[in-house]
């Protein structure tokens, strides 16, 4: 359980979240990758939207604008396009809405439980979103908004996003670095004296353990955003505008909606 192979639809590749056997029916994760449906959005969420067929499904979309903040909103309809408030994180459990968030270096995170009942939280987890805490942020708001929340009881899964293989930061000239030296899991960056090497989904991932996520329950994607510009998104290697799309519906209706996407 993790993450399906990729497919292709058209020329478009998508890759879905592999869920649990609990979650199956209350849970659907969708990442469209690179390709021309993507392309020709130019990481608008809303022609993405409509490319895919998504107004005919009678979901509300709900896309907001992305500040690398740690700022999370609840599922509303409200919300929904073309309402775009500012924030970098959805609860989603009533399944009317879906949620989407938008990446091309930063990483998609989500956790997902049927704890007390079936509910999803996508973040944007970028440097920034990590160095600020949006992940214990996260864990706050699932306390508060979740009556019965255990985090044992998560699952969570680190989507495509830039290694520390490719992800370093000026260390003099950079506050932000200061920021994420400061604030990360110190064996999460590496000191280079003029650079700093940081592991993001590493210091993600210690975060969450260090919230009490058990480890067999953490499922990570791997590749790196910068390394692999054929398949994925990269705003360091040259992507200015067509980003990843990441769809996420979770609640009790789920299953009663079968986009096109969901039967690849």
């Amino acid at each position: 359980m993790s993450f399906s192979p990729p497919v292709m639809h058209n020329g478009q590749r998508l890759q879905k979240i592999e869920v649990p056997r609990e979650l199956e029916g209350y849970l659907d994760g969708t990442l469209f990758l690179r390709g021309p449906i993507m392309d020709e959005a130019g990481g608008d969420p809303e022609k993405a939207w409509r490319a895919l067929g998504g107004p005919g499904t009678g979901i509300g979309l709900i896309a907001p604008v992305q500040v690398h903040g740690t700022a999370i909103l609840d599922e509303k309809r409200v919300l929904a396009l073309p309402t775009r408030p500012r924030a970098d994180g959805i609860l989603l459990h009533k399944g009317q809405c879906a949620g989407s968030l938008r990446f091309a270096d930063c990483f998609p995170l989500l956790l997902s439980s049927c704890h007390p009942h079936p509910w999803a939280l996508m973040l944007h987890a970028g440097f920034e979103g990590t160095a600020r805490g949006i992940v214990p942020r996260s864990i706050e708001f699932l306390e508060n908004r979740v009556p019965g929340f255990r985090i044992e009881k998560t699952y969570a899964w680190i989507g495509p996003g830039i290694g520390s293989c490719c992800y370093q930061r000026e260390k003099g000239r950079d506050a932000k670095t200061a920021l994420g030296i400061r604030n990360l899991p110190a064996s999460s960056w590496i000191d280079l004296g003029e650079r700093v090497r940081f592991d993001i989904p590493k210091a993600i991932g210690l975060q969450l353990f260090s919230a009490g996520l058990p480890r067999d329950r953490l499922f990570e994607y791997g590749l790196c955003t910068s390394c692999n510009p054929d398949q994925l998104y990269s705003y360091r290697a040259g992507d200015l505008f067509a980003r990843t799309l990441f769809l996420v519906r979770s609640g009790p209706a789920v299953h009663k909606f079968h986009p096109w996407w969901e039967n690849i």
